[in-house]
């Protein structure tokens, strides 16, 4: 056994922070320092996302996996956008239209894109994987283009923790850039909202860390996860409130 961790012991992990992440914004929304580590939750999925398109024996089924669990795990976020209208509990819901899996899906169909195009000249690759980005910001995905970025990111450094530090310190400067002046031009304000994703970045060191083993074959508890933790935390907060 290699030293390290396994894709199997970061998944968990990813896992953990995300419950972090998630409970902090459902029962303790005025303490940052849960939204700083769940920070970290999403570029270690979205590393596994550029991994899994290197390993799976079919991209296709992978994708249309990862279309299927999107829509379905819906279904979790849909109740507690109803349930924070029907009882008036604004900060019970969620603030995107689709899940995480939504933006997986966009962000492995950006790299298939990417992938296939890439003999040709180098803007139609990029336009590829654009108009996948503009698609997931105006459906809504969670994290929206910047999400996709992210994993394309993680596709074009594989295997190069530097040209991962500085395409995500190039993604973060875009992001803040465009977040200032689309801000400035709606309301005339110069500020970011959004700063704290800068902490993403700590999620580099933890897939540096990454021995390219499998570890325990669990698949699909991973996917069932997801909806099941916020299941967990919307009866949780339920039956607070």
């Amino acid at each position: 056994m290699k030293k390290g961790l396994n894709s199997f012991q970061l998944k968990i992990i990813a896992c953990f922070i995300m419950v972090i992440d998630h409970v902090g914004v459902h029962f303790f929304p005025e303490k940052i320092i849960f939204r700083i580590i769940g920070r970290l939750a999403f570029p270690l999925f979205a590393f596994f996302i550029s991994e899994g398109f290197f390993h799976t024996r079919s991209v296709s089924r992978y994708l249309t996996r990862l279309g299927v669990c999107a829509l379905i795990f819906q279904i979790p976020d849909w109740f507690s956008r109803i349930y924070s209208v029907v009882f008036n509990v604004p900060g019970f819901g969620v603030r995107y239209k689709f899940n995480i899996f939504s933006t997986l899906f966009f962000g492995l169909l950006s790299i298939m894109l990417y992938d296939r195009l890439k003999s040709k000249k180098l803007w139609i690759p990029w336009l590829s994987v654009a108009a996948v980005a503009v698609i997931a910001e105006i459906t809504g995905a969670d994290y929206g283009a910047y999400g996709v970025l992210y994993i394309i990111i993680f596709y074009l450094s594989r295997g190069n923790i530097r040209n991962m530090v500085l395409g995500g310190i190039a993604l973060h400067g875009a992001y803040v850039l465009y977040e200032v002046s689309v801000k400035f031009i709606t309301s005339g304000v110069v500020v970011s909202a959004n700063f704290i994703q800068l902490y993403s970045l700590l999620a580099i060191p933890l897939i540096a860390l990454y021995n390219k083993e499998r570890g325990s074959r669990m698949k699909y508890f991973f996917y069932i996860f997801y909806p099941a933790h916020l299941i967990a935390i919307y009866i949780i907060g339920w039956i607070i409130r």
